[in-house]
C-alpha cells in the first residue's frame, strides 16, 4: 500500500464510473498501473465492489426510516431468523448488529407509511422475540456517504516512507 493506491481508493469511492484513461489523469499515474492496481486492491480486499447509487426520490421510496430494534434474547438462531427476514425485504437498505440498549438497527427507504407500516408488520410485529422497535423518520439528509476515510492509511504509509 502506497500513496498511489490511496489516490486510486479515494477516487474510486468519489466516482467508481471513471474510466481508466481518467482515473490515470485523476491520480497522476498511467492507465496500465491503475488497471494493475485496482486489480490488486480488488484481490486485496480493500474494494469490495462498483455499484452507482440510486435515487430514492427518482424511485419512489421518498421515506427514509431508522429503525432500533431490542430483541427479549439474545439467541443467535433467533437473531438469524430476524437477519434473514431483512435480507430478503427489499426496502431494507442496512442492518447493523449493536452493542447497548438494541440490538439492530435497521435503515430502509419506503414509498410511504403504508409501505413503512407492512415492512415492520412483516419484520417485527409477529415476531414474539423483538421487545419493541422505535422509528426515527428522516426529515433532511445532512450528509449521506458511502466513502469509507483513508487517513489512518494515509497516516501509516507516510510514517513507513
Amino acid at each position: 500500500m502506497d500513496r498511489l493506491d490511496i489516490r486510486i481508493l479515494d477516487a474510486l469511492q468519489d466516482d467508481a464510473s471513471l474510466t481508466q484513461a481518467e482515473l490515470a489523469e485523476k491520480v497522476g499515474s498511467t492507465p496500465s498501473t491503475c488497471i494493475r492496481r485496482v486489480n490488486a486492491l480488488r484481490r486485496g480486499g480493500y474494494l469490495e465492489k462498483s455499484v452507482f447509487l440510486a435515487s430514492s426520490r427518482r424511485l419512489e421510496r421518498r421515506l427514509k426510516a431508522i429503525i432500533s430494534v431490542a430483541t427479549n434474547s439474545h439467541g443467535a438462531n433467533k437473531m438469524a431468523d430476524l437477519v434473514a427476514r431483512m435480507l430478503e425485504e427489499p426496502a431494507i437498505n442496512a442492518t447493523f448488529g449493536t452493542t447497548g440498549d438494541v440490538d439492530a438497527i435497521v435503515i430502509g427507504n419506503f414509498v410511504d407509511l403504508e409501505d413503512y407500516h407492512g415492512v415492520c408488520e412483516r419484520l417485527f410485529d409477529n415476531d414474539p422475540y423483538i421487545e419493541r422497535y422505535t422509528t426515527y423518520f428522516v426529515v433532511k439528509e445532512f450528509k449521506n456517504s458511502t466513502r469509507i476515510s483513508t487517513d489512518e492509511l494515509a497516516r501509516k504509509t507516510s510514517e513507513t516512507a
